[in-house]
Parts: C-alpha cells; sequence; structure tokens
C-alpha cells in the first residue's frame, strides 16, 4: 500500500512538472517584424495655408499594430525623426490603450476586437 502511495504521489509531481513547463514554453512571445504600409497623401487643391501642407511627394509611414493579453506585435516601432506616421491598432483580446508619452500619441481604450487609429509626426528622436 505505501508503494501504490509513493507511486502515485510520483506521477502526479511529474505531471506537473509536465504541464508547468509545457505552459511556459507556449507563452514565449517571439519578436516579430513591423507592417509598415506606406500610402501617399492626397494632393489637395491650393490655399492660403498651402505652405502648411505637405507636398504630394511625402508618405505616411502606416504601422498595423496587434494588441492581445498583455502583448503588442510588433514590440517596437522605428520611424525616422519629422516622419508622418499612422497607427492602426486592432485590440484581439482584452481592452486596451496606446501611448507614446514623449511624442503626446494617445489611442483611447479600444474594446476587443474594434480598431482605432492615430496620426503624428516623429518630431522627437527617442
Amino acid at each position: 500500500m505505501k508503494i501504490l502511495f509513493i507511486g502515485i504521489i510520483t506521477i502526479i509531481i511529474i505531471g506537473g512538472f509536465v504541464l508547468i513547463v509545457n505552459s511556459m514554453q507556449n507563452t514565449q512571445i517571439t519578436p516579430t517584424q513591423p507592417t509598415v504600409i506606406e500610402t501617399p497623401t492626397v494632393p489637395v487643391a491650393p490655399t492660403e495655408s498651402a505652405s502648411l501642407m505637405q507636398s504630394s511627394n511625402d508618405l505616411i509611414k502606416t504601422v498595423e499594430v496587434e494588441s492581445g493579453s498583455y502583448y503588442y506585435k510588433p514590440n517596437a516601432i522605428t520611424v525616422k525623426k519629422d516622419e508622418r506616421v499612422k497607427i492602426v491598432m486592432h485590440s484581439v483580446s482584452m481592452m486596451h490603450d496606446f501611448n507614446i508619452d514623449e511624442l503626446n500619441v494617445k489611442i483611447p481604450i479600444v474594446k476587443n476586437g474594434d480598431t482605432s487609429t492615430v496620426e503624428f509626426i516623429a518630431d522627437k528622436v527617442g
């Protein structure tokens, strides 16, 4: 009886160890490359403030961001200084917001399954 009890305890301990190791391997986040879609701006008829508008040769760098359970994919976004950037955030699980404090960029909380967008000019290095 004592040997049977020790055998059952051993099997439970080994099974628990296997489950823990397997769950740790499944939750590792692998880095991904950002999805970048460059979209030309639409030319606008000249007005008094035409000097403030960008020329039709300028591009908006669009970055698709997936927000999930405790992650953002891609986990890093790289743009050039003074580049016009559009971030499209798709929330695939949980509610998420998106902030870049240094550039005063904010996407308010987006519900699971929803999408939100923000455009800004990356006017600082960092």
